[in-house]
């Protein structure tokens, strides 16, 4: 009878050790700025910002936060690109 109240409490114990190491590393990859949530590769989702606002970058389509985003005047106007790889490509383009 007492191995089994043994086992019993190890068995309960365990339960509790692995759900505590879970939020533990939830909260981890939050602290560091990551997500648990896999993302989507669709261009047209828009997805949460800080500031409000969001902007298409107008090489790829993709929306981007302008408090986060590369900046560059072409033609007299201000575009917001995702990446500086993005706004070179679109300059190019515009060349």
């Amino acid at each position: 009878m007492r191995n089994i109240l043994f086992l019993l409490i190890g068995v309960i114990g365990l339960a509790i050790l692995r759900n505590l190491i879970r939020e533990i590393s939830r909260v981890a990859v939050r602290a560091m700025g990551g997500s648990n949530r896999p993302k989507s590769s669709s261009k047209d989702q828009t997805p949460k910002t800080t500031s409000g606002k969001l902007v298409r970058d107008p090489h790829t389509g993709t929306y981007v936060d302008p408090a986060h985003a590369v900046r560059a005047k072409v033609g007299g106007t201000l575009h917001y690109f995702e990446s500086e790889a993005s706004r070179d490509a679109f300059v190019q383009a515009k060349a």
